[in-house]
C-alpha cells in the first residue's frame, strides 16, 4: 500500500521533469549551433573581406595606370616612374595590412571568448602562448596592444579599427582621379565597410553567447525538481522490487543527469573542454584562405591568361 502510495507521488513529476530536461538540453544546443554558426560567419566574411580588399586594391592600381593585368606585380619596376614605384608600394603595403589584420582578428577572438587560465598557466606563460600564436604578423608595438591584459581593452575592437582604417585609405582618391574612379573607390569603401559590420556582428554573437547563459534560477530550480524527482523514483522500486533494481535505476539515473551535463556543456562552447568549440582551428582557416588569396591574386601571370579570366 505505501508502494502504490508512493508511485502516485512519483508519477505526475515525470512529465514536468522531462519536459524541463527536453526544454533545457533543446536551448543549450540551440545556443551552440549560433555559437557554431557565427564562428563560421566569421570564417566566411573574413574569406570574402580579404579576397575584396586585394582585388580592389589591385584595380585601384591598375585603373591609375590602365593596365591590363589583374595583378600589379605583372608591372617590372623597371617601366615605371619613381611616383608610379612609390604608389606600388603602397598599394603592397595595403594588401599587406589587410593580410595581417585579418589573420589577428581570429586570434584576437579567441582570447577574448576563453577562458584566461588552462592547467595551471600562470599569465606569463598565457602571454608567451598568445605572442607565439601572432607570431611575426605584428609589430611589438601592436601585439603589445592587442594582447594588452587591460579588461578595459578589447582585442577585437581594435583590429576592427585598424580593418577600417585600412578599408579607408584603400579606397580614397584624389580630385585628379577620374569621376568614375572615385565612384569605384566609393562602392569599394561600402563593400568593404558592411563586411566588417558582419565580422562585427559574428563576433558579438559570439560574445552574446558566452556571456548569457540560462538564468541561474531556471537550473536550480531544475536541478533541484530533478533530483527530487530521483530520489522519489529510486525510493519507490527499491520498496517494490528490492535491491535488485538498483542496478537499473542507476543507469536511468545516470541518463537524466546526463542530459544535464551534456546541457552545461553545450551552453557556453567556447571553453577548453573537448565537447566545446575548436577555436583554434578558426584562425588556421582563415590564414590559409588569406595565403590563397594572395598566393593567386598578386602571382604573376600572362596577358593572355588574365584577359581569358576577365572574359
Amino acid at each position: 500500500k505505501n508502494v502504490i502510495e508512493l508511485e502516485d507521488v512519483t508519477s505526475p513529476l515525470l512529465v514536468p521533469v522531462s519536459f524541463l530536461l527536453v526544454f533545457r538540453l533543446g536551448r543549450a544546443g540551440v545556443r551552440f549551433w549560433d555559437a557554431r554558426s557565427a564562428m563560421g560567419k566569421l570564417v566566411e566574411v573574413s574569406r570574402t573581406f580579404m579576397s575584396t580588399a586585394t582585388v580592389g586594391c589591385i584595380l585601384q592600381q591598375q585603373n591609375q595606370y590602365h593596365q591590363n593585368t589583374v595583378s600589379v606585380c605583372n608591372e617590372s619596376n623597371e617601366n615605371l616612374t619613381i611616383k608610379q614605384q612609390q604608389q606600388l608600394q603602397q598599394t603592397l603595403l595595403l594588401v599587406d595590412g589587410f593580410a595581417r589584420w585579418t589573420c589577428v582578428l581570429p586570434v584576437t577572438v579567441k582570447n577574448f571568448l576563453r577562458p584566461d587560465l588552462r592547467n595551471r598557466w600562470n599569465k606569463q606563460e598565457r602571454l608567451e602562448k598568445r605572442r607565439s600564436e601572432i607570431g611575426q604578423l605584428l609589430s611589438k608595438k601592436d601585439m603589445k596592444e592587442v594582447l594588452d591584459e587591460d579588461p578595459a581593452v578589447y582585442g577585437p575592437i581594435l583590429v576592427l579599427n585598424r580593418l577600417r582604417e585600412l578599408a579607408f585609405q584603400a579606397s580614397s582618391f584624389t580630385p585628379q582621379q577620374q569621376q568614375h574612379h572615385q565612384q569605384l573607390g566609393m562602392m569599394l569603401y561600402r563593400q568593404l565597410n558592411e563586411q566588417i559590420d558582419a565580422l562585427t556582428g559574428a563576433w558579438g554573437a559570439m560574445e552574446r553567447i558566452n556571456s548569457t547563459p540560462l538564468p541561474f534560477v531556471y537550473v536550480v530550480h531544475l536541478r533541484t525538481f530533478l533530483l527530487l524527482y530521483l530520489f522519489l523514483w529510486n525510493l519507490e522500486y527499491v520498496a517494490g522490487n528490492g535491491w535488485i533494481a538498483i542496478v537499473p535505476l542507476m543507469a536511468g539515473s545516470w541518463g537524466l543527469l546526463g542530459i544535464e551535463a551534456a546541457a552545461v556543456e553545450c551552453e557556453r562552447p567556447f571553453r577548453w573542454h573537448s565537447n566545446h568549440l575548436p577555436l583554434g582551428n578558426m584562425g588556421v582557416t582563415v590564414a590559409r584562405n588569406v595565403s590563397q588569396t594572395l598566393k593567386d591574386l598578386t602571382e604573376k601571370k600572362n596577358i593572355d591568361d588574365t584577359e581569358q579570366r576577365l572574359s
